[in-house]
């Protein structure tokens, strides 16, 4: 099962795969000393992006948000993430 994993602060954007394929689960984990907010939106390049998790979750120090909703995405779809500080990231994808 590939994963797409790492930190970032600010925002990033991974494309999926070239094939349809399934996020099973991620999780989100700030790694700051303060609050943080998050959202993760699907987006395909030139249209509109839509999120996938509720917009700007709240984190605080070291908190983790977790979803095990699959999402189906289609080829060439990018995940995106945009985050108000440090956060760990980790995608399960089928």
């Amino acid at each position: 099962m590939p994963v797409i994993s790492g930190n970032t602060s600010g925002s990033i954007s991974q494309v999926v795969a070239n094939i349809p394929s399934e996020i099973i689960s991620y999780s989100l984990v700030n790694k700051t000393g303060g609050a943080i907010t998050v959202t993760v939106y699907i987006i395909e390049t030139g249209v509109a992006q839509v999120a996938i998790s509720p917009y700007q979750v709240s984190l605080a120090a070291g908190e983790a948000y977790v979803s095990d909703t699959k999402v189906l995405v289609l080829a060439n779809r990018s995940i995106h993430i945009v985050v108000s500080g440090s956060c760990d990231y980790y995608f399960s994808i089928s």
